[in-house]
């Protein structure tokens, strides 16, 4: 008698990137009070008892503050910068955008506000005479060029099948952190009601291409019934994965610094290989995103109340003729708390994952936060990786596990089942990446846009209880930072560590 059993397997091993300090205090509120031990000491000896008990209290009540954290993970100091960052913006009248001819715009153009004003389109050609754009940022010398997925999803594919492409995946993360040049890899999830211009579109070219011949009375009011009947608030889904390159010099690869169309051409003959790891990883039919698609596509992100023009006139032979100099809202606004964007006469608000999923998960974790809801008229959901190279991804393995060592095994202190994990975590870390695996950062940052301010309390609750669907995710308020957020969450290439005002490392220590 046998029996054939299904095995489900399980993904995981995910870790929070932070460095552990003395008795449960974080980093920087441990240094605080090393600080103040020595300055005690110093004024003991000199015997000041007085100063050297005022200045105990107050390196333990700056400890204190430091490592205090709210509901969603932020310290006081965070908070404290953020609101101050945007009150000295607001005074200088920096969180309002007006584009145009009457704006203080140099060329009176309607350029994307903040992080996206600088950036331009260079159109290239790849080895099989495929046309594509990178996106230019001259600033971080950054170049991001855009590939279209048209993925069946997981309906119909047997265990075995969805495994190879969890593993193409993970092989194509690891060969990305081989290649230096690529310093990111974004996949973002746009939701939206479908306009309603294409099925009747393809209807017209489909009777248009029969001319004369014979179509059957029924036939023909068939189609005018389903035209009228079930083209009303259709959900459309678009894919696309963005791969940012570095055009710096790297002296240790002996690469020199590239200009825009040296950088295009580079990433012009890596691409092949790339494609092709995404079809096998379930990406479907892939293809290059060229200039218009992604003017017409940014412009529609930043103006959804003009997504039916914008899509018929994508149907028409002349195209929507937009620049990429157009792509941006006549006026925008960010409001600091509760945050929220002001653009095109809609509303948006953003959120970020600041606690990863506790444990182990399945492919179809996010499945119930990237499906589209009625509730919105966008909703953007970008994952960000970050593959390190073999060399950096042994360091902060070992990183990782000194950590985890010295927090688990403090002297007089037993560790807690938290802190137990995280070590399990660490030494499987260590062990898969002696095999062979490199590490990879990855964060999630979900934008919602609305027609109201009223409907983002609801939203808000709906996209939570999505993520916590499956996985256990985390989801916080991008507060004092909505207008960056929904820029990063474009999926247009930009890397946030490259822009963030608080160092990496200052962050780890809070």
């Amino acid at each position: 008698m046998s029996s054939n059993q299904v095995i489900v397997r399980q993904y995981g091993n995910i870790a929070e990137d932070k460095t552990a300090g003395l008795l449960g205090f974080s980093m920087a509120s441990t240094v605080v009070l090393g600080v103040g031990s020595v300055l005690v000491f110093l004024f003991i000896m000199a015997s000041q008892i007085w100063v050297a008990a005022g200045i105990a209290v107050a390196a333990f009540i700056v400890a204190t503050v430091l490592g205090s954290k709210d509901r969603n993970g932020r310290s006081k100091p965070e908070r404290w910068i953020a609101r101050g960052m945007f009150s000295r913006a607001e005074k200088k009248n920096r969180t309002t955008y007006k584009a145009g001819p009457t704006s203080q715009i140099p060329d009176g153009s309607f350029r994307a506000p903040g992080v996206l004003a600088a950036t331009e389109p260079v159109s290239f050609t790849d080895l099989f005479g495929h046309r594509g754009v990178m996106l230019w940022h001259p600033k971080l010398k950054t170049g991001t060029v855009f590939v279209i997925a048209n993925s069946s999803g997981l309906g119909l594919l047997d265990q075995d099948r969805v495994d190879r492409m969890v593993g193409t995946w993970a092989a194509f993360q690891r060969d990305a952190g081989s290649n230096t040049e690529l310093v990111q890899v974004s996949v973002t999830t746009q939701s939206t009601t479908d306009p309603g211009e294409r099925l009747p579109d393809a209807v017209a070219v489909g009777r248009a291409q029969a001319g004369s011949q014979s179509v059957p009375a029924f036939a023909r009011a068939t189609m005018d019934e389903v035209v009228a009947n079930l083209n009303q608030d259709v959900p459309k889904l678009e894919q696309w994965i963005a791969l940012t390159f570095s055009g710096k010099a790297n002296e240790g690869e002996g690469v020199p610094e590239r200009t825009a169309e040296e950088l295009a051409t580079d990433v012009s003959s890596l691409l092949s290989g790339f494609l092709e790891q995404l079809e096998q990883a379930g990406a479907g039919s892939v293809s290059l995103m060229q200039e218009h698609d992604l003017t017409d596509q940014t412009y529609v992100a930043y103006n959804p109340l003009a997504a039916a023009a914008v899509e018929k006139a994508r149907l028409s032979e002349a195209g929507t003729g937009l620049r990429w100099e157009e792509v941006g809202p006549s006026a925008a606004r960010v409001v600091g708390y509760p945050g929220r964007y002001e653009h095109g006469g809609v509303v948006s608000k953003s959120w970020q994952m600041w606690r990863p999923p506790a444990g182990t998960f399945r492919e179809n974790a996010l499945v119930a936060l990237l499906a589209p809801n009625a509730e919105m008229l966008q909703k953007r959901v970008t994952v960000f990786y970050r593959p390190q190279s073999p060399d950096k991804s042994a360091i902060q393995v070992q990183q990782s596990l000194t950590n985890a060592q010295f927090a688990a095994n403090q002297k007089n202190r037993r560790p807690t089942s938290s802190q137990i994990i995280a070590l399990e975590k660490a030494r499987k870390a260590e062990r898969e990446q002696a095999e062979g695996a490199s590490l990879v950062r990855f964060s999630i940052v979900v934008t919602a846009t609305v027609e109201r301010p009223e409907q983002l309390p609801r939203v808000a609750a709906t996209l939570r209880r999505n993520a916590s669907q499956g996985v256990q995710l985390g989801l916080r308020e991008c507060d004092y930072n909505d207008d960056a957020a929904f820029a990063f969450n474009l999926g247009l290439g930009v890397v946030p560590d490259a822009v963030a005002t608080i160092p990496a490392d200052v962050r780890k220590a809070l």
